[in-house]
């Protein structure tokens, strides 16, 4: 069994993308992290910015793949598709009633936050224990990306494939965590 620092490099490598092998100490421990919530069972809620729209889609097609991936699907969803009021919730009330819909709805769930500051992210950071992809802000336990990169498209491309690697490699016991 390899552990997930050395699936990382040896990944990367393998497909020869230099720009995330110089961040690769910055995602592995959040990737640990989310990898980890998601061999516990729980629900992945896609939060996103309207230009990552499309990276959502993108991410719940390439995960849950009927090619690619046989046991079972991760239980990951867009939350704008389960709950269209986030789009324009703005006051702490709205937040906390769709906070306790998902609560009665997802026996247990984190956000994945995906794009600039919003108020979605605002909404996001209440489950500190979220997986953080906050662009043009570098903060702490987040994966930071530049919104204005030329190569930001294909470098979440890289990261997609990346991650999907290393949740098949998790949940078949490749890797240790």
């Amino acid at each position: 069994m390899m552990d997930l620092n050395h699936f990382v490099i040896d990944y990367i490598r393998k497909k020869g993308i230099r720009w995330m092998e110089e961040r690769r100490l910055d995602l592995v421990p959040l990737l640990a992290d989310f990898l980890s919530h998601i061999i516990e069972g729980k629900t992945v809620l896609i939060i996103n910015d309207a230009p990552r729209e499309w990276y959502a889609n993108y991410l719940i097609n390439k995960i849950n793949n009927f090619n690619e991936f046989k046991p079972s699907f991760i239980p990951i969803y867009k939350l704008n598709s389960i709950v269209p009021q986030i789009e324009t919730a703005k006051h702490p009330e709205q937040f906390d009633m769709i906070e306790d819909m998902l609560n009665i709805s997802f026996n247990d769930y984190i956000f994945w936050y995906i794009g600039v500051e919003t108020n979605l992210l605002k909404f996001a950071r209440r489950k500190p224990e979220s997986f953080f992809w906050i662009m043009d802000v570098d903060l702490s336990k987040n994966f930071y990306l530049k919104s204005i990169d030329e190569k930001l498209d294909m470098k979440l491309l890289n990261l997609a494939d990346l991650l999907n690697e290393s949740i098949k490699a998790a949940i078949f016991g490749e890797i240790e965590i």
